[in-house]
């Protein structure tokens, strides 16, 4: 039983996404009425791109049959793409399709209907918002990075995630292999139409988490994170899934204090927030106070000589808090100071975004 066809024409942006399909020969071919000839050329020349609606009249073992009153059925193969669009579905059901193929002998018209759903999901995902997120599904690991299922209005998509854009700070062996079989929210990064894969990046979902995470964080409260590397100062620690902080050795647990580059990465470590400066977290794992707290502009401190470069003198204040005699000021007073000399000092100003302290002989 037919059904009375139904044209439209998917739009632009869709197009880009399906591929070309064959003009029909000039001429009438043996066996069709004129009608029915109207019928398969309006269907196949579109620009060429027509769907029409068809009635699910039956299956076979690898094919999915629909009228559309044409001379045959039009067959849609039985594949993993194309059956998730036919769960629920039964005899009777009038259905939208893309004809892909169309021969004449032997008579055959091909269709698909995931194709459709697939080519609207495209669209769809093309005019999200730059911040808005997606779901993926992480299928499996592979050297170069993920291979990724992505949901999208119904839809299964290809994607694809490079271990440079997996986390915020490098990821290390074992935490590669824990987002193995989970759902992540990333953010697109490109479309590969080579490929038909998108390029997606959890580290620029997480950057996004950031501002309002920082918001939440408590003092004297414990946290719990994982060490993404060290340097002979201090340990950086991943927190909270998208913040990272520094332990400077100093507020180190003293237990580790001297073995800092013993540390591994991926070692779970406790601590507390220390202080916060924007964006940048100062972390610590013993509760005490610093020169660093409470220094001011026009204090008057003594300091040791710790290095003397071509910009200045760094000055160490205490175990955690160097400043800088800056090489102007050394030449203002005529200065004599050597490495491992004690100094009196006094407070010029101080850049507590980025940690510095300058200074001048007193």
């Amino acid at each position: 039983m037919a059904t009375k066809q139904k044209e439209t024409v998917i739009g632009d942006a869709e197009l880009d996404y399906l591929f070309d399909l064959p003009e029909v020969e000039k001429g009438l071919p043996s066996g069709y009425t004129q009608e029915m000839y109207d019928m398969i050329t309006n269907v196949v020349k579109v620009k060429l791109a027509s769907v029409i609606e068809g009635t699910l009249a039956g299956e076979t073992d690898t094919e999915i049959m629909f009228e559309i009153g044409a001379k045959d059925y039009v067959r849609v193969n039985k594949t993993k793409t194309e059956l998730p669009f036919f769960e629920g579905k039964k005899i009777g059901d009038v259905m939208e399709m893309l004809i892909t193929e169309q021969t004449e002998v032997p008579y055959n018209i091909t269709g698909s209907v995931a194709a459709i759903y697939e080519a609207r999901a495209h669209e769809s995902l093309s005019a999200i918002d730059f911040d808005d997120s997606v779901t993926v599904y992480v299928r499996e690991l592979t050297p170069a990075g993920y291979n990724l299922d992505l949901n999208h209005d119904g839809v299964k998509l290809s994607a694809f995630m490079p271990h440079t854009l997996a986390g915020i700070n490098r990821l290390h062996e074992q935490a590669r292999e824990d987002l193995v079989g989970e759902h992540l929210q990333v953010m697109i990064e490109s479309f590969s139409r080579d490929k038909g894969t998108y390029i997606v990046s959890r580290r620029k979902y997480l950057k996004s988490l950031v501002p309002r995470t920082i918001k939440k964080l408590q003092y004297n409260q414990v946290y719990t994170g994982h060490v993404t590397g060290t340097t002979p100062f201090g340990v950086f620690v991943e927190f909270e899934e998208c913040l990272t902080g520094m332990i400077h050795k100093s507020n180190i647990n003293p237990e580790y204090a001297d073995k800092i580059k013993d540390i591994k990465a991926g070692t779970e470590v406790d601590f507390y927030i220390k202080e916060i400066i924007k964006d940048k977290i100062i972390l610590t794992q013993i509760l005490k106070e610093s020169l660093w707290d409470e220094i001011t502009i026009g204090q008057n401190i003594v300091g040791n000589v710790k290095v003397i470069k071509a910009f200045g003198a760094l000055i160490s204040l205490d175990e955690e808090t160097i400043g800088l005699i800056h090489t102007s000021e050394l030449k203002k007073n005529n200065s004599s100071i050597e490495e491992g000399d004690d100094v009196k000092v006094k407070v010029l100003s101080i850049d507590r975004l980025n940690r510095k302290i300058f200074l001048r002989e007193s």
